[in-house]
């Protein structure tokens, strides 16, 4: 994953600003070089750094701005929810007197968390009981939420299968075994080659959504739209586990823009001792769009919807004042 963080650290020594604290680089390393994983984790730790740079002296307001605007740009590009929380956070602070602004900040953090939590909790309840008489599925690169959704499952059925397989475009299987083995689940760790072969003791695979579209699509890392077409004609049901505030409302406009490119330089050239290897391309997405027709059902908080409801459930959602 490209060190992106030290782009910010740059950002504000050209803006004759002191460089960013050890613990905001930590912060910015585990959301935009995403050394933790999840679209909902990252949206958290943003709210944490905000509340960090507040307090962290006289110029935090602005600071907090800045990183903000950093990672809608970074990490946020393919995945909406993470900038729209931060504006939402922020939208209007700079019209309040400077005195109040620390605390309004605060308030406004407590109030997304709480109801983050509550969407979280009816979304993984949902989940739950529609999967609950599966025999195995499987965890396809981690989301914190298709990981909550197992671990409740696993809790009253102890012979429930999870089958991970590891994907080598971000190494997120690894991440699912460090919470799923400490709960006790039975788990079977096989490499991204065996998909097909894992899939065949599985009833469902799960994917966390990076971003959702109105037409019922969502992008999740590369590897989830080859799953889904293996699944198909095996009988195994795919879903998409995500709350609506990940709904990119761009899209109802026709904003679809394709998955970005990077590279993969560190994670495939390394260790390898070949005349020319530094010239090799190793560009490709990290992300891919899962079209609808490859979707069972959306695993919300409103319950478990198909792909072809988003586009009204988004509507009426948003039409009552709610906003990302």
């Amino acid at each position: 994953m490209p060190e992106r963080r030290f782009d910010h650290a740059r950002e504000l020594e050209a803006l004759g600003l002191a460089p960013p604290d050890e613990k905001t680089m930590h912060f910015l390393w585990q959301i935009v070089d995403e050394g933790v994983l999840g679209a909902s984790r990252h949206v958290e730790l943003g709210n944490q750094l905000i509340l960090h740079l507040i307090g962290s002296g006289p110029d935090g307001v602005e600071r907090a701005r800045r990183a903000a605007a950093f990672i809608a740009r970074t990490r946020g590009h393919d995945t909406p929810v993470i900038g729209n929380s931060l504006d939402l956070l922020l939208a209007g602070l700079e019209s309040l007197p400077a005195d109040q602004q620390g605390a309004t900040l605060r308030a406004r953090i407590e109030d997304w968390s709480k109801a983050a939590a509550s969407r979280k909790s009816a979304l993984v309840e949902a989940g739950v009981r529609h999967l609950s008489q599966t025999r195995g599925v499987m965890a396809f690169d981690y989301s914190s939420t298709v990981a909550a959704i197992v671990i409740e499952i696993a809790k009253t059925r102890p012979e429930f299968l999870v089958v991970v397989p590891e994907s080598r475009a971000i190494a997120g299987g690894a991440r699912y075994l460090e919470e799923f083995l400490p709960a006790g689940i039975n788990a079977r760790f096989i490499p991204d080659a065996a998909i097909e072969h894992g899939l065949a003791v599985c009833d469902a695979a799960l994917f966390g959504v990076e971003t959702l579209r109105a037409d019922g699509s969502f992008l999740n890392t590369i590897g989830s739209r080859m799953i889904a077409r293996l699944a198909a004609p095996m009988g195994v049901e795919i879903y998409g586990a995500t709350d609506l505030m990940k709904l990119d409302r761009r899209s109802y406009g026709g904003h679809r823009p394709e998955p970005a490119i990077r590279t993969y330089d560190k994670m495939l050239k390394a260790g390898l001792e070949i005349s020319g290897i530094e010239d090799v391309d190793t560009s490709a997405p990290e992300l891919e769009v899962i079209p609808p027709n490859l979707t069972t059902g959306l695993i919300t908080e409103y319950g478990i919807v198909p792909p072809s409801a988003i586009w009204a459930l988004g509507r009426e959602k948003f039409s009552l004042g709610e906003r990302p």
